[in-house]
């Protein structure tokens, strides 16, 4: 009886070590890491409960800049245009936000780049060093390039790409033809109702995941 209780116990030893572990998920800063002391069992729940909560906005633009790409720092003029018409001049409560995704940004860096080219808004690093990891903005919207902006209405994305058309390749600019964020951010306010998704190919500084 003793060496057949023996034999259970040692196959059901084998059995459990060759479950595969459930993969779980941990808060680290802005950024969400996998962990086997994880206190998520998924990648969205951990996004969900980690992400900072932004003041409540009918209206979202978040862009992802880097204070030394040439493109976004031609592409503050834009925004800081856009930001001026829609929330001062219109007195409209949309919520504009900056993130950078880049390593090499700081606090510091990033406070000095507002005050250089007069940006109206917050950006912030977005950036995990202890994982060497893009942070959790960067992980949920997914930008390719810096600048690129995505704008949302009531949590859903309904436009991402270009600001503007100014720059069609790296080194080839002219004269906008196309604003992109303020025609659609017009759009919003003519009639929100019938706002169908919309989209261009940025162009800018590669972003490295």
């Amino acid at each position: 009886m003793r060496k057949k209780l023996k034999t259970t116990c040692i196959l059901l030893v084998l059995f459990m070590s060759c479950e595969q572990p459930i993969s779980q998920y941990l808060c680290e800063g802005y950024s969400c890491v996998e962990s086997n002391e994880g206190e998520f069992s998924s990648l969205e729940e951990c996004q969900e409960i980690c992400l900072p909560k932004p003041q409540e906005a009918e209206v979202k633009v978040t862009v992802f800049l880097y204070e030394n790409c040439p493109i976004a720092q031609y592409m503050c003029g834009p925004l800081r245009d856009a930001y001026r018409y829609f929330c001062d001049t219109l007195s409209q409560s949309f919520l504009f936000r900056g993130f950078s995704p880049n390593a090499f940004s700081t606090t510091s860096s990033l406070s000095d780049f507002i005050i250089d080219y007069d940006i109206p808004f917050d950006v912030t690093l977005d950036y995990n060093s202890t994982t060497n990891e893009p942070g959790i903005y960067t992980q949920s919207y997914l930008p390719v390039v810096t600048p690129e902006v995505f704008v949302e209405l009531r949590g859903e994305l309904i436009y991402r790409g270009m600001i503007d058309n100014s720059y069609q390749a790296l080194g080839q600019w002219s004269p906008p033809t196309e604003n992109y964020l303020s025609d659609i951010l017009s759009d919003v306010l003519l009639n929100k109702e019938e706002i169908v998704y919309s989209e261009t190919e940025s162009v800018g500084c590669l972003i490295n995941y």
